[in-house]
C-alpha cells in the first residue's frame, strides 16, 4: 500500500482508501492502463519516426558530401570503386541485432552486395529515395535501408514490395536500420 498526497488538503492518504480520512476527498490516482499502453505506443512511434527521419536526413547529408567530394565534372567509376563483397542479408542483419560493434567492424564503409526481398520504396524528408530489403519475414527490424544512387531511382521505381532484389553499395553502420549509401539495384 503506497501513500499519496490528497489533492484538497495535502495530508498523506492510503492509495487504496475510498476517501480522504481528513476532508472526504477521493484520493489521486496514477495513469490507468490503457493512458500507459497510449504513452508507451506513441513514444514507440515517435521513436520509429523520428529515427527513420534521422536516418533519411544522414543518408542524404552523406549523399551531398559525395557529391562535392567528387572532382568537379566527373563521376565515380567502376574502376575506382572497389569490388562489393558478396553477404547473405540473414547474416547482415544477424550480425548487427546481434553485435552493432562487431558488425560495424565488418561491414562499415566496406561495399557489399546482397540479395533479399523489398519491403518498402519512399523517400525521406530530405525526398532521397530509399528502398528497404530485408529476408521476407513479417515486422522484420533491421532490415538493409539502401538509399538509392540518383542513376538508379528509375530502377527503383520499377520495383513492387515482395520482390526479390539484389542490392550494391556501401555500409554506414546501424540506425533503426542497417544504413547502405549509393546503392546500385543490381538485379530485378
Amino acid at each position: 500500500m503506497a501513500l499519496v498526497k490528497c489533492k484538497q488538503c495535502g495530508s498523506d492518504v492510503a492509495s487504496n482508501a475510498a476517501a480522504c480520512p481528513k476532508c472526504g476527498a477521493p484520493p489521486p490516482r496514477g495513469p490507468s492502463a490503457l493512458k500507459v499502453t497510449f504513452l508507451v505506443l506513441g513514444g514507440l512511434f515517435s521513436l520509429c519516426f523520428f529515427g527513420t527521419c534521422m536516418a533519411g536526413a544522414i543518408g542524404s547529408a552523406n549523399k551531398g558530401a559525395s557529391r562535392t567530394g567528387a572532382s568537379s565534372g566527373s563521376t565515380p567509376s567502376a574502376v575506382n570503386r572497389p569490388p562489393p563483397k558478396d553477404v547473405e542479408i540473414r547474416s547482415l542483419l544477424s550480425e548487427y541485432a546481434d553485435n552493432e560493434v562487431r558488425a560495424d567492424a565488418n561491414f562499415k564503409n566496406h561495399v557489399i552486395q546482397t540479395d533479399g526481398v523489398v519491403d518498402d520504396v519512399k523517400k525521406d524528408i530530405m525526398n532521397s529515395v530509399y528502398i528497404t530489403v530485408g529476408t521476407g519475414r513479417r515486422f522484420e527490424i533491421p532490415q538493409v535501408q539502401c538509399f538509392v544512387a540518383d542513376n538508379q531511382v528509375g530502377k527503383a521505381a520499377n520495383l513492387s514490395k515482395g520482390s526479390r532484389v539484389r542490392v550494391r553499395g556501401r555500409v554506414q553502420g546501424l540506425m533503426m536500420n542497417v544504413l547502405v549509401k549509393d546503392c546500385e539495384i543490381v538485379d530485378l
